[in-house]
């Protein structure tokens, strides 16, 4: 267990990742009604249990018919007698004989015989309502053998694999599942992340605001994130400085899969988080060598017998964000069963100089505008660690290295994109 009145030393960005992520792993399966299955990753392999088609059906409205009686209808108008009429929702009983043809309609079975379907625009019929059609129909156009039919399996095949275990569900796939009757879906559930903040100092949006108090926006932004990102947020009320509401906060969240809490991770005479984890459970280590963000807490907390991890934000609003985008989001994705859990980085052309006195990874804000293949960073003025309109204006987190004393204007430098 770590001393508390022993400044430790910092660790570097990649090694604090490294350790966070190595303690976590794919979340257990869930079965989930298909509608609400948007958004997981496919605990199973999805087979077709029938052809998709089942049946060859019409790939448009029309007339059912023999190509070899048709095939001549360029040099002759071909007259056919209309023996009955197939709705999408039909099965055709019908053995169509030399001569003859079937009204049908789009998905409609193509009845034994025919091998083509002449759309009504190509006869002297129009569309016919309801289920009534003509006793015999005129072709003036004719048409491929096979034109206008849709095979049975098109789509896919009895026995095969429709959906392959660890696929993301978006829209198309859920509803590909839907058309093989899959009302049930097992998939990887989301992890439920318990967000708190903690300080006298700050109130929900919608209390009432003493002098000395602010608005928490931390709670608001790091579980929205957190949706973002696929999680599940549990939010707790804004807990005082007192270690007993901390303590009694934390022992309600030991269903989490994780728990982030926001302030009380930095040199101060209120900041309780340490002192709870040390009773609670172990700590891992306290700083990051990184700006902003330096104070971040790690520890692995025994709630009600169960292990429970718990990473501890900074206060500060950017420093709150960028560490969550560093060690938060990917934790997030990984238990969700992302492969690739970091964010992307670009190349950009940087536009103002950035000086590293401190031998800090620094991770400046920047909006990163394209100009044809290439990309320029555009610098937040105010890179302050409380400026919340620095996140609004940024889409990319631009870094500095530790070993880099400076980045000039005008130099490429790699670029972290945010989503927003």
């Amino acid at each position: 267990m770590m001393n508390l009145g022993i400044e430790p030393q910092m660790l570097p960005v990649e090694e604090a990742q490294q350790k966070i992520f190595s303690k976590f792993k794919q979340l257990d399966l869930e079965k989930k009604d298909l509608i609400n299955s948007l958004g997981h990753f496919l605990g199973e392999d999805v087979i077709a249990p029938f052809d998709l088609p089942e049946k060859n059906n019409s790939a448009m409205d029309g007339f059912a018919a023999k190509y070899l009686d048709v095939e001549n209808c360029n040099q002759a108008r071909v007259k056919l007698q209309v023996v009955g009429r197939v709705g999408a929702e039909n099965v055709s009983n019908t053995i169509l004989k030399k001569g003859q043809a079937i009204r049908i309609m789009t998905g409609g079975e193509i009845p034994t015989g025919a091998d083509c379907v002449i759309p009504f625009e190509h006869t002297d019929s129009g569309p016919v309502r309801g289920s009534n059609y003509p006793s015999e129909v005129v072709v003036n156009k004719p048409v491929a053998l096979g034109d206008n039919i849709r095979k049975s399996g098109l789509d896919y095949k009895i026995g095969e694999k429709v959906l392959e275990k660890g696929t993301y569900l978006n829209a198309p796939s859920v509803g590909v599942a839907a058309s093989l009757g899959i009302d049930r879906i097992l998939v990887v559930r989301k992890p439920i992340i318990s967000v708190l903040s903690t300080g006298n100092e700050i109130v929900l949006p919608g209390r009432e605001k003493k002098d000395g108090q602010i608005y928490d926006s931390n709670l608001f932004s790091i579980a929205s994130a957190i949706k973002e990102a696929g999680g599940i947020p549990n939010i707790c009320e804004v807990i005082p400085d007192e270690e007993d509401a901390l303590e009694k906060v934390l022992d309600s969240c030991s269903d989490s899969d994780l728990i982030v809490s926001i302030g009380g991770v930095s040199k101060g005479d209120f900041d309780l988080i340490k002192d709870v984890l040390v009773r609670k459970g172990d700590i891992n280590f306290w700083g990051i060598r990184m700006r902003p963000g330096k104070p971040l807490a790690f520890g692995e907390l025994n709630l009600s017998g169960r292990k429970v991890y718990q990473i501890g934000l900074p206060g500060n609003p950017v420093s709150a964000y960028v560490c969550f985008e560093l060690f938060v989001r990917p934790l997030i994705l990984k238990m969700r069963g992302y492969k690739t859990i970091l964010r992307e980085t670009i190349r950009a052309k940087i536009d103002k100089t950035i000086q590293n006195d401190d031998q800090r990874k620094i991770f400046v804000r920047v909006k990163l505008i394209k100009h044809g293949s290439k990309y320029a960073a555009k610098v937040y003025e105010d890179q302050s660690s409380n400026i919340l309109s620095s996140l609004v204006f940024a889409n990319g987190l631009a870094i500095c290295p530790e070993d880099c004393k400076v980045i000039n204007s005008g130099d490429l430098v790699d670029v972290m994109t945010l989503d927003h």
